[in-house]
């Protein structure tokens, strides 16, 4: 049985992904790859309120612990027929505003997490991706200056730098967390398009997906007070009025339509966004940017030839 991954799929954009892929390919085994089993199951609970769906679990899945995604891979291939259609990289962690924080590993966490853990999983999990299968991971538009997000622009200097930051975040200072996220997010289509060209020769197809701004969702949660009030309750009212924001209901059901609906196979390398291909920022095709991350990347997450089916050189 083939299966389709959603990392981050117990709430949110991975939530709703979750549920039209359950509607999409009832024959299919999808994983819910979570932090916690509990509320994972909870998503496979309710999905089976709104489906009929019958290859439904949960794997735990932490992208701030490279013996995690190690574990999580180990038991994937022990499933049985453990071939993947799709792979949906989600999940991620909002920008840290209040301190420094550190992975398990040592990694400042917001490039730790959302960088680094999607780049070493798809790695991990590339010689179980059947030809004709998909990548797609999940970025933002705050990775480009020219959005205008009101976000701090991405400034990319190299990855180790990057990986072990010192630089602490000052009181009442929000711009070096803002701005940890928007290169993040940068670093996930600067690794889409390395990982096209590397995969050239391979039948799969890989692209990144912008949800655009989606309000009320589980994602704020660690945010200071206020921010979380304004966009649980006051940005949700505005959705209709903004082009840029969506519910999570609509990301869902694009994200989950850009990794697998046949409509979209012949899309491969590409920015997605509010349900078109479209540019991303000039940096994300800046070819040094993308060589420096994929060399640093191998390099920091230790993956060796023998891990995976493309060549790490």
């Amino acid at each position: 049985m083939k299966s389709i991954i959603i990392t981050g799929a117990n709430s949110g954009i991975g939530f709703e992904c979750a549920i039209q892929m359950a509607k999409m390919a009832p024959d299919e085994r999808i994983i819910l790859a979570c932090r916690n089993i509990q509320a994972g199951n909870d998503a496979i609970d309710k999905i089976k309120q709104q489906t009929d769906h019958g290859h439904l679990i949960c794997l735990p899945l932490d992208l701030s612990s490279l013996q995690s995604i190690s574990d999580f891979k180990a038991a994937f291939a022990n499933l049985p027929d453990p071939v993947i259609s799709a792979l949906v990289n989600n999940a991620g962690i909002a920008p840290n505003l209040k301190k420094t924080a550190y992975t398990k590993d040592g990694f400042e966490i917001t490039f730790g997490t959302n960088h680094l853990g999607g780049f070493y999983l798809t790695l991990l999990l590339l010689p179980y991706i059947e030809s004709g299968g998909s990548i797609t991971f999940t970025a933002s538009r705050t990775h480009d200056p020219e959005a205008k997000t009101g976000i701090e622009s991405p400034v990319y200097t190299d990855g180790k730098q990057m990986a072990f930051s010192k630089e602490g975040i000052g009181k009442g200072s929000m711009k070096l967390g803002q701005r940890r996220y928007s290169t993040s997010k940068l670093c996930n289509i600067l690794t889409t398009y390395i990982l096209h060209e590397k995969l050239a020769e391979k039948v799969i197809r890989i692209n990144a997906f912008d949800p655009g701004m989606v309000p009320g969702t589980g994602f704020a949660k660690k945010l200071p007070a206020l921010i979380r009030f304004v966009n649980n309750f006051i940005l949700p009212l505005l959705i209709p009025f903004n082009k840029n924001m969506n519910t999570a209901q609509t990301s869902g059901r694009r994200l989950a339509k850009l990794a697998y609906a046949k409509e979209l196979q012949n899309l491969n390398g590409i920015y997605y966004a509010d349900g078109k291909v479209i540019k991303s920022s000039s940096d994300s095709y800046n070819k040094n940017h993308q060589l420096d991350l994929w060399k640093s990347s191998i390099e920091l997450t230790g993956i060796k030839q023998e891990d995976t089916t493309i060549s790490l050189d």
